[in-house]
């Protein structure tokens, strides 16, 4: 009979603090947010290509984008893809466990060419399908940042 190695295993507790720039695009995307419950996101002024969330730089152009080719687009749009995590993990918007099970979306809001993934409520794999519609719920008090956006809702079919 073989005799069973021992795992090589590894601990250790370190801090990595940090210091990052949003950039002008962020601050107004997160400004509006909070303050007017919109979306906004970023519209090439080259090929009209509309990105959520917005960015700095057209991925297709390769040009830069500013605040002026900020757009609003719609809190609704289609759900692309999803999955149901089982298992748990520390929250980075809250810094403790996330609670699990929890759906989580791949959406294209309308307007948008883009895709961007957030939380779903809704954890059964069973009553989510690709095409469905979703809508973003949003916190009573707004902090102006994505913990605002809590899910996005499936639109029940009528």
């Amino acid at each position: 009979m073989a005799k069973k190695k021992k795992e090589f295993e590894i601990r250790w507790k370190t801090d990595l603090p940090y210091k990052y720039s949003m950039g002008k695009l962020s601050v107004k995307f997160f400004k509006v947010l909070k303050e007017e419950r919109k979306f906004f996101g970023s519209k090439c002024p080259q090929c009209g290509k509309v990105n959520f969330p917005p960015r700095a730089v057209c991925a297709e152009c390769i040009i830069e984008m500013t605040v002026d080719d900020m757009v609003e687009v719609p809190s609704v749009g289609t759900l692309v893809g999803f999955t149901v995590v089982n298992y748990p993990f520390v929250d980075p918007q809250t810094g403790g466990m996330r609670p699990f099970p929890y759906g989580y979306g791949l959406f294209q809001l309308d307007g948008v060419d883009t895709y961007t993934m957030h939380f779903i409520n809704e954890k059964d794999v069973n009553k989510m399908k690709i095409g469905q519609r979703v809508r973003a719920v949003f916190k009573d008090e707004m902090e102006g940042n994505l913990g605002d956006i809590p899910y996005f809702d499936i639109i029940k079919e009528e």
